[in-house]
């Protein structure tokens, strides 16, 4: 098994790139997670999702010997990105290790699986080089698995449990939201953002690119009612707006003049009018549980809310360290002041992971956050603008779009951070544009000095 395992790792390393390791690895920590497979090694447990990691990185190591990869200069995103990381490391080592609720995993996994392995893959896509030849297997592993999620939700919701896989999907003791579509994450919101990510790439790369090919836009009609079907079956309302927001994001880029004005007007009337008509029933309907407890749900976002402008008020600058925020938030729940039923959140985790940072690090973190996701943010915009970007660079701008807004509404109604699926999906478009971004100032300042050069010798006879 070991040198089969290397012969195939050779050839893995050989042939594929970091972007299409980096969707497999979205799939391999998906579909094969510890409870399908795990083994102990020396005291440490290894997964597939562990293994592929290395992987990746003897990868990279290859494309760097091969120059199929280089380490670029830093640049201001970069510095802000690992400022926030190493106040968080701080703030995980300087509090007190092994304070969780049972059942929820630590701090030092909660760290690494929610922020560093993301960073880490967002470090080896910003040096990796992406062309068309890199791209366009990545588009396809993504696609494939998107399929294989759509189908999975509809057995899962239709019971067809013997056609499922992994097996472990249909017990209803793993993981939450057994009873909607939680596909191999055991998890409705984790589904729904791979689905939307599918959803993303599938419109940003074959439509975009090739607007004019037939094969595409077939490709398009036959998968994007299957994966909104899917996204339907999450019965998840922060993946459905998700949804929304993936289309009106791809409305407006793909439009132009009177027509985007008239879709757009047309698609805010249509909301407005929605939501007069159906609002009111989407706050509490029947999922996997009664339509009381969905209500109880949405009721127990305003305790989330207070109860963390509260702990902010007594620790503003360090906050509470990482992943504490159930930990110290119990004398808060015993506030009388307030009509808010505060005990309906005791012993859960966060529901919002903007108030989490501002709870658990402080302004400090909250600052440093939200200044390495905006100069994130503009790396996207800049190639988005850049008049000489490539169709798969401004691709690639749109559908970084895309992820900001499913994520950003993500984490306004979830912790997103408990597993590397999330944010790595985010890591994952936003190394994609920083590469494309810096493509495009190195190109322009070559150009810049070339010039410069060019008309140095006229200046001096002059």
């Amino acid at each position: 098994m070991a040198l089969a395992a290397i012969v195939w790792a050779i050839a893995v390393v050989r042939y594929h790139d970091i972007l299409t390791g980096t969707a497999i690895f979205i799939i391999v920590t998906s579909v094969f997670p510890p409870e399908y497979v795990s083994a102990k090694v020396g005291g440490v447990s290894l997964t597939v999702d562990r293994v592929w990691l290395g992987a990746i990185l003897g990868q990279f190591l290859y494309d760097l010997w091969n120059r199929r990869a280089r380490v670029r200069d830093l640049t201001a995103s970069d510095i802000w990105l690992f400022l926030f990381l190493a106040w968080l490391v701080v703030r995980t080592v300087t509090t007190p290790l092994g304070k969780e609720i049972l059942g929820q995993p630590s701090t030092v996994l909660h760290l690494i699986n929610g922020y560093l392995i993301p960073a880490y893959l967002f470090f080896l896509i910003r040096h990796s080089e992406i062309r068309a030849r890199t791209l366009w297997p990545a588009v396809a592993v993504i696609l494939l698995f998107g399929i294989y999620l759509s189908l999975t939700a509809v057995l899962e919701i239709t019971k067809q449990w013997s056609l499922v896989f992994p097996q472990f999907i249909g017990d209803p003791k793993l993981g939450i939201h057994f009873g909607r579509a939680r596909g191999p994450m055991l998890q409705s919101v984790r589904l729904g953002m791979c689905l939307n990510l599918c959803l993303a790439i599938l419109w940003t790369f074959p439509v975009w690119i090739y607007a004019r090919e037939r094969w595409a836009w077939l490709m398009a009609i036959g998968l994007t009612p299957l994966f909104m079907l899917a996204i339907m079956l999450t019965y998840t309302r922060s993946i459905w707006m998700g949804a929304g927001a993936i289309v009106i994001i791809l409305l407006s880029t793909m439009l132009q003049g009177k027509t985007r004005t008239l879709v757009l007007g047309s698609l805010f009337v249509s909301g407005v009018v929605g939501g007069l008509v159906v609002g009111p029933s989407l706050v509490a309907f029947k999922r996997e549980y009664s339509e009381a407890e969905t209500l109880e749900s949405t009721k127990m976002r305003g305790a989330f809310a207070y109860v963390s402008i509260k702990m902010f008020q007594d620790s503003p600058i360090v906050g509470f360290g990482f992943n504490q925020f159930q930990v110290y938030n119990r004398p808060y729940l015993d506030d009388r002041t307030t009509n808010i039923r505060l005990e309906s959140i005791r012993g859960y985790v966060h529901h919002n992971s903007f108030l989490s940072l501002v709870v658990d690090l402080g302004l400090i973190g909250a600052t440093l956050y939200l200044i390495a996701a905006v100069s994130l943010i503009r790396n996207c915009w800049v190639v988005w603008i850049h008049p000489t970007a490539s169709h798969f660079a401004r691709s690639a701008s749109v559908f970084s779009f895309c992820i900001i807004a499913v994520h950003a509404i993500q984490m306004a109604f979830h912790e997103v951070s408990f597993s590397s699926i999330e944010n790595t999906i985010l890591m994952m478009a936003l190394g994609m544009s920083q590469v494309f971004r810096d493509e495009l100032v190195m190109h322009s300042e070559r150009k810049l000095a070339l010039v410069r050069m060019q008309t140095q010798p006229v200046a001096v006879a002059t």
